[in-house]
């Protein structure tokens, strides 16, 4: 692929790929090499330790989760208004826009994820981290770097239950997009720390800006995850 098979989305800074040459239904032959959808989301903010609601002593995040989750919301919504895979103009396309039309309702509210278990997909993570002090101390700084990334990977996902919306969801939404039904789905992760040059005055230590590198590609052939295979 070349740049000009690129279309900018100048709004969310989202890179697209479109294509112009002809389609297939017929699926290539499996096992075999095949692309991923790769994409960038990016976020920047308040990125603590997970908390326990259970545990007073560790308050929860929610807050935080769902800066994340109003984040990725626009982005992923981003990516089904421009790519390829979901304009439904051949078989694969279409049975994929009618599987993630179907949402995952939790306390009245719609929640479309793209990457789903029932699509037979995996997800690769590249993340690039700018963090508001040294970088040496990425994981005392701030809390652990697990439970920080806990965090994370509640805002990448839908909800699971109806504790963890709490008022926190904009009454006026009850559509959300997000990237994953359940965080199981990611496979591999690479991060990567860099002092943030850039953090804006009076940010705390727990500020963050996140830039993500997204891979999916299916797991083992379905008739569904055909256009995962085609990016």
């Amino acid at each position: 692929m070349n740049a000009a098979d690129w279309v900018q989305c100048d709004s969310l800074d989202l890179k697209a790929p479109v294509y112009s040459g002809a389609r297939h239904d017929a699926p290539t032959p499996w096992p075999g090499p095949f692309d991923a959808m790769r994409f960038p989301l990016s976020y920047e903010g308040s990125l603590p330790s997970s908390g326990n609601p259970r545990d007073p002593s560790k308050p929860s995040k929610l807050k935080e989760i769902w800066a994340i989750r109003n984040a990725v919301h626009l982005q992923i919504r981003s990516i089904y208004d421009h790519h390829s895979a979901f304009r439904g103009q051949f078989g694969h396309s279409n049975a994929l826009l009618q599987r993630i039309n179907l949402p995952i309702v939790v306390d009245g509210r719609n929640f479309y994820p793209l990457a789903r278990v029932s699509f037979k997909l995996k997800c690769e993570l590249e993340i690039e981290m700018l963090v508001n002090h040294p970088i040496a101390s990425v994981v005392t700084n701030g809390s652990d770097l697990d439970n920080r990334l806990k965090t994370l990977f509640d805002g990448l996902r839908v909800p699971q239950s109806v504790q963890e919306i709490k008022g926190y969801m904009p009454p006026d939404i009850t559509d959300y997009c997000c990237l994953l039904e359940n965080d199981v789905i990611i496979s591999a992760l690479k991060i990567e720390a860099f002092r943030n040059t850039a953090t804006p005055a009076g940010a705390p230590l727990d500020h963050v800006r996140l830039n993500m590198r997204v891979r999916l590609e299916p797991m083992e052939y379905d008739f569904v995850n055909e256009p995962f295979r085609h990016d």
